[in-house]
């Protein structure tokens, strides 16, 4: 007897496996909001640079060390949550992080003591600097590796919209109501941010956590599932040269955060609302080329160029026009003229942090990827820990805070120019990857 009967097909487990496109742009898009929120936080302290300078009794100097002291065990926490990123579920990681966040903001509230100030500061950063490393480890986990920088860029953009917010937003909090429920108020976002991570985020993505199923719709361009030694990677031209591009980038991006404010008002007399507009301005630029970056980068992987042009080359790219157009700025005599040059020189880079990223989970084993952009992120951000000490004491020593901020900006134009040269001539991704998938 014949019979008709439809049968289901039956799907291998690596296809049922796959991800729906729009659950792994839910992360995606819950994961720019986690960064918004980041670098909400990290834009305050400049915006609340003059009222909170005032109330703690703190010149130059001091608040360029307050600055700098957010970023003291921000590298070193870096790589340590990038190792338990190996073992341990991203997820509730990130959500131990912003809780962390929303319990240092929470002093300045009511404190007037400089020691809690910097410990707050400390603790900020302790929590912080984890944060785009393990972000993109967690978003990773959604995303075949061909398609992993759009949003990577994205992940980055949140950057620039957090302070693009944050410049008129709390810059009317601070001026209307007060510099303290600035604090308040991004404690407040951060515990609404964990409340929607657990309600939608319930489980880990399927590309290449540990301990689940790797699938893969594509040829992996990623080194294979041995376990490489680590101080091969750490010693490949791809890393050094683009740990370098991102030591770069995010020199410029400390500045820009602690010390703009201050440098548009005492360097060139802005008054606060219009320094928080050129702010808003500034970052807006830096989203726009943030995201331009990505698309171009992730196009041009997708039409089979090789990721050493089209993340690598690229990247150095935006950061020697970065340090040319800083350079301009510095010596440009026009005030409006240098304004506008110096923040697209510092703008332009922004980018970079994104690519370097991609550039690094494109030579490491999946399971070893945690501690890799743990590391990768912890050592591009050092960059942090120096910047705004170093600005501030420039000023400090300068004959007039103008001359102050033009010599770190010399500084910061040297650091790009060198670091793209030597971009350049290391990083090879494809070669690497190649050579690293071959056992000792």
């Amino acid at each position: 007897m014949t019979t008709n009967e439809t049968k289901e097909p039956i799907l291998p487990d690596a296809v049922k496996l796959m991800p729906s496109t729009r659950r792994a742009w839910l992360v995606t898009g819950l994961l720019f909001v986690f960064i918004v929120i980041n670098f909400g936080d990290k834009a305050l302290l400049g915006l609340a640079s003059k009222p909170l300078s005032a109330a703690f009794g703190l010149d130059a100097a001091g608040y360029g060390l307050v600055a700098s002291s957010f970023f003291l065990l921000f590298s070193v926490s870096g790589v340590l949550v990038g190792f338990l990123a190996n073992r341990l579920p991203t997820r509730w990681l990130l959500l131990v992080l912003v809780l962390v966040w929303s319990l240092s903001l929470s002093p300045m509230v009511w404190t007037s003591s400089v020691a809690v100030l910097v410990a707050s500061r400390i603790t900020l950063g302790a929590a912080e600097g984890p944060a785009y490393g393990l972000a993109n480890h967690s978003m990773f986990k959604w995303f075949s590796e061909s398609k992993r920088q759009l949003p990577s860029s994205v992940l980055l953009m949140g950057s620039s919209v957090g302070t693009l917010f944050a410049a008129p937003g709390l810059t009317w909090v601070i001026q209307n109501v007060d510099w303290r429920a600035a604090f308040a108020l991004m404690a407040l976002l951060g515990v609404f941010w964990c409340v929607l991570w657990v309600v939608l985020v319930r489980e880990e993505g399927p590309y290449g956590a540990s301990g689940e199923v790797t699938v893969s719709d594509e040829p992996s361009l990623t080194v294979a599932e041995h376990h490489v030694a680590y101080r091969r990677i750490f010693f490949s031209g791809t890393f050094i040269g683009s740990i370098l591009l991102g030591f770069a980038a995010y020199f410029g991006v400390a500045i820009a955060v602690a010390w703009v404010p201050q440098f548009l008002q005492d360097g060139h007399g802005l008054s606060p609302t219009a320094a928080g507009n050129v702010v808003a301005a500034f970052w807006a630029v830096a989203g726009g080329l943030i995201l331009g970056t990505g698309l171009l980068s992730q196009r041009l992987t997708l039409r089979g160029v090789s990721t050493t042009w089209s993340r690598g080359m690229l990247s150095v790219a935006m950061v020697l026009l970065g340090g040319i157009l800083t350079l301009l700025g510095a010596l440009a005599s026009s005030p409006t003229l240098s304004v506008a040059l110096l923040m697209a020189g510092i703008a332009a880079p922004g980018g970079v942090v994104a690519i370097i990223v991609t550039l690094n989970e494109e030579i490491s084993p999946v399971r070893q990827r945690g501690a890799i952009l743990g590391t990768t992120v912890a050592l591009a951000t050092l960059a942090g820990l120096i910047a705004p000490t170093m600005m501030g004491n420039l000023v400090d020593s300068a004959p007039n805070a103008l001359a102050g901020y033009t010599t770190g900006f010399l500084i910061l134009a040297v650091i790009c120019i060198v670091a793209a040269a030597v971009g350049a001539a290391l990083i090879r991704p494809g070669c690497d990857a190649s050579r690293l998938r071959r056992p000792l």
